[in-house]
């Protein structure tokens, strides 16, 4: 039996550190019986047969911009069974003029408090068909970006976060996903907002969360 393939595709904002982040898992996905191809540039997603033949591509590229051909190429690949995974910026930070890739992820990053929060990681209680990402996982804090995101009812949500007011824009707490989880046509994707560097995705219980979710998503 062949290995499944995996496709790293990292770039962007050197400030969420894609080589460094990426490089957590690539041992990882290898031991896990992946052929992992790192590619440096977005035009990879131009490449239909590559991704066709590819069963999990983690994109971690901040702050980047998909051509139409790059964002139908990837976009349809999806559709068809590959698998797409990422974690903060890289994933919901991103692309944020391609409709059809949003639509795909199913969130966006809007916005974060001045510096790191210490808050906590919440798992969700209630049983749903992807909670063996999460399984045996209590909740626990971190100290990193707290994201405020968009995102809709598509999701699975696996984990959530409670971003307090800081400073008079809103009033009360609000629930945000941290992880979910989602069905894009033949393709799964998963997403953690966690992630903004290394030491982030090395507190046991995230990159538990991660290394599971990369599998899970995987064709």
């Amino acid at each position: 039996m062949s290995a499944r393939r995996a496709l790293v595709v990292r770039g962007g904002w050197e400030g969420h550190d894609p080589v460094g982040c990426t490089e957590l898992f690539v041992p990882r996905l290898e031991r896990s019986g992946f052929d992992v191809t790192v590619a440096e540039d977005l035009a990879v997603y131009e490449d239909a047969d590559l991704l066709a033949a590819t069963d999990l591509v983690i994109h971690s590229w901040s702050g980047g911009e998909l051509t139409s051909l790059q964002e139908a190429t990837l976009v349809s690949a999806v559709e068809a069974g590959t698998g797409f995974a990422g974690w903060h910026g890289g994933i919901i930070g991103t692309n944020v003029g391609n409709a059809r890739y949003l639509r795909m992820v199913g969130g966006r990053f809007l916005w974060h408090p001045d510096g790191f929060q210490h808050f906590t990681v919440r798992i969700t209680r209630s049983p749903d068909r992807d909670g063996r990402i999460t399984a045996g996982i209590q909740d626990y804090d971190v100290v990193t970006e707290h994201y405020w995101v968009l995102t809709d009812g598509l999701n699975t949500v696996l984990a959530t976060s409670v971003l307090s007011p800081t400073g008079g824009q809103w009033d009360e707490p609000v629930e945000f996903p941290v992880v979910w989880t989602r069905r894009w046509g033949a393709g799964k994707v998963f997403v953690c907002t966690l992630g903004h560097r290394v030491p982030d995705l090395e507190v046991p219980q995230t990159a538990t969360v991660v290394e599971r979710g990369l599998e899970w998503a995987a064709r």
